[in-house]
């Protein structure tokens, strides 16, 4: 396994807390800086984030070998004992103490839908389920996990054919949008923008010694994509966007010496900030229309962030002691990108 780049945990960083402001300025129905700029949601951007560190991941521990078994057995402990613990918190202290309900009118069998991750996706399609934590983004980054040995094997036998197979489709889709999703929340659009992540750790060593000029031109465009809305597919936007934030955060890693510890532990939590953050906006609104009958933003801001973390840190706690108490001391908590 390949040592760890700092710039990847600041990069976590950035990525969950555009998601979470994203859904919180939702709730408040507004617009502003924390949505979005001038070319798309910062919603869409963090993701794309998550997609390309979880792709710079993957190829920097497995892309010259791959142990299938083993890699599945290490994906399943880093999403689900978490995400069915998150589940499991917010069904009772949500649904069952503060709402009285238990099912809501679902059907059972509709909960294997939860079991396998896949809830939050088929609200697209509108396929009732008991959808409570995290998102559409466990659905594909769960698909991009099962095809991932055909990734890992164009990765090492030809990393041109497999870019030209895979953007092709990318620019395909973008072109007729294939199926139900949204083009933010498509299979190919997250196995698209993995690969990205892939190939900018193959090509790691080479980004970080482009000349200073056109690191300054990375620049520039993100600048301009944030501020100047420019023509062609909002989607290619946003991922350009995303793409323009890692590189430049890859770059100011070269500079990074030390672990900064309240990183770390941030990129620790990040899963649980991600399966979480919902559930706790929505039941921190519920108290504030009991209380005050409005949302006041700013102590609503402050709240659901506290929250958020404290929730999501004890989730992560929890998670790893139970895979400790039935693994061994040598398990560890896993994390959904990497």
């Amino acid at each position: 396994m390949k040592e760890k780049k700092k710039y990847l945990d600041i990069l976590r960083i950035i990525a969950i807390f555009m998601v979470f402001h994203f859904h919180l300025v939702i709730i408040l129905e507004r617009q502003g800086l924390l949505f979005g700029f001038k070319n798309g949601d910062w919603g869409c951007v963090g993701t794309t984030l998550f997609f390309l560190i979880s792709g710079n991941c993957l190829a920097r521990n497995y892309g010259e070998k791959l142990d299938i078994k083993r890699f599945y057995a290490k994906r399943w402990l880093a999403i689900f004992p978490a995400f069915y613990l998150c589940y499991f918190l917010v069904f009772f202290g949500h649904r069952v103490i503060l709402q009285n309900q238990v099912l809501a009118g679902l059907a059972p069998w509709r909960m294997i839908f939860t079991v396998l991750g896949i809830d939050n996706y088929l609200n697209f399609v509108g396929v009732s389920n008991g959808a409570l934590v995290g998102e559409w983004y466990t659905a594909v980054i769960l698909g991009i996990y099962l095809l991932f040995p055909i990734l890992q094997f164009l990765y090492r036998k030809s990393k041109l054919f497999g870019s030209v197979l895979i953007f092709g489709l990318y620019v395909l889709n973008l072109i007729f949008t294939w199926g139900p999703f949204p083009d933010d929340a498509h299979l190919i659009t997250g196995i698209s923008m993995f690969w990205l992540g892939m190939m900018l750790y193959h090509f790691q060593e080479r980004l970080e010694k482009l000349p200073w000029y056109l690191w300054v031109s990375v620049l520039i465009l993100a600048t301009l994509l944030f501020a100047v809305e420019l023509p062609g597919s909002l989607l290619l936007r946003k991922n350009v966007m995303a793409l323009c934030i890692f590189m430049i955060i890859m770059r100011l890693g070269v500079f990074l010496k030390r672990e900064n510890p309240v990183i770390h532990y941030l990129s620790k939590i990040e899963y649980g900030i991600y399966l979480c953050h919902h559930a706790v906006l929505y039941v921190v609104q519920s108290f504030f229309l009991k209380v005050f009958a409005e949302v006041k933003p700013v102590p609503y801001y402050i709240l659901s962030l506290v929250a958020t973390l404290v929730f999501a840190a004890v989730l992560t706690y929890l998670t790893g002691w139970i895979l400790k108490l039935f693994r061994g001391k040598e398990t560890k908590g896993g994390n959904v990108v990497c």
